[in-house]
């Protein structure tokens, strides 16, 4: 008896739907940390911090896989800076570039065979790679020098807080996913 492996059609009003929702929240959320860090203070560098338009990408690159991870990675840093010129424009780049990088990695881990908390880090030290990479390019473009390991690491530390948003917030929902689907069986 010969098996067939039935394909799953993609249903491109759902994906829009999903990707469209990932946009919104990954424009909202930065304005409410921002109106917060006002009101408590400290400005802007609650969004530095926490990393609110990485979540949502990570959320949908995880659930509905790459493509679409990577499509709200491209769409909703754009989005953000047409509606609220934030990310700034000397980093719209590469903020980009590392949303889609999270977007498309998210869903490519997604699928692998490891813990949760590793997919996770996977797919953050795998963005996070590219969008250095392509700062340390650009700088020796500019300058004919490449930036030194304490300028391309400086943000980094900053957004610790948000890394680790990320795996508490994406452990959880994996694990709920993979407790869900082994119910389900």
């Amino acid at each position: 008896m010969e098996k067939t492996v039935a394909k799953k059609k993609l249903d491109l009003p759902r994906e829009a739907a999903w990707i469209l929702l990932t946009v919104v929240g990954g424009v909202l959320i930065p304005q409410i940390l921002h109106g917060l860090g006002i009101l408590l203070g400290i400005g802007g560098s609650l969004g530095q911090m926490l990393l609110p338009m990485y979540l949502p990408v990570m959320i949908l690159g995880f659930y509905r896989g790459p493509l679409a991870g990577a499509i709200a990675g491209v769409l909703a840093p754009q989005v953000s800076f047409l509606v609220s010129g934030m990310p700034a424009r000397g980093v719209l780049a590469f903020i980009t570039l590392e949303l889609v990088m999270i977007g498309a990695f998210s869903g490519i881990f997604a699928k692998a065979k490891m813990p949760s908390v590793l997919q996770v880090l996977a797919a953050q030290g795998a963005a996070k790679v590219v969008r250095l990479s392509a700062f340390a390019v650009s700088a020796w473009i500019v300058s004919g020098s490449f930036p030194t390991a304490s300028a391309l690491f400086a943000g980094v530390a900053l957004s610790i807080p948000g890394y680790l948003l990320q795996i508490a917030v994406m452990t959880y929902l994996l694990s709920r996913k993979d407790r869900d689907a082994h119910e389900a069986d």
